[in-house]
């Protein structure tokens, strides 16, 4: 794992960390798979499904989208990370939101 790719995962945990106070949001299987696997495997996997996870659904009703995995992918210094698609579909994602970083 590059450096770039602990950072992105480092971030990420902190962000579901503190996503764990939200009504609904559960953060434990998402910080075991991470830890395990490594944020941008995890985020690769994620980006594979159409749609919206439930996490996203329940950061966006508690208007927290500054912590969804989403606006980790579309901050530039991660651009490396991830292809033109998965970082486009991201920010579809969160504009569709009303979320503009």
């Amino acid at each position: 794992m590059t450096d770039m790719e602990k950072k992105f995962s480092a971030e990420w945990m902190k962000k579901a960390e503190e996503s764990q106070g939200l009504d609904g949001y559960n953060a434990a299987r998402l910080l075991k798979e991470i830890g395990e696997r490594g944020g941008v495997s995890v985020a690769k996997r994620a980006l594979d499904r159409n749609g919206s996870s439930e996490n996203f659904e329940i950061l966006k009703k508690h208007n927290r989208l500054d912590l969804s995995m989403e606006s980790l992918v579309v901050k530039g210094e991660y651009g490396s990370l991830f292809d033109d698609r998965e970082v486009n579909d991201c920010l579809g994602l969160l504009c569709e939101c009303g979320y503009f970083g």
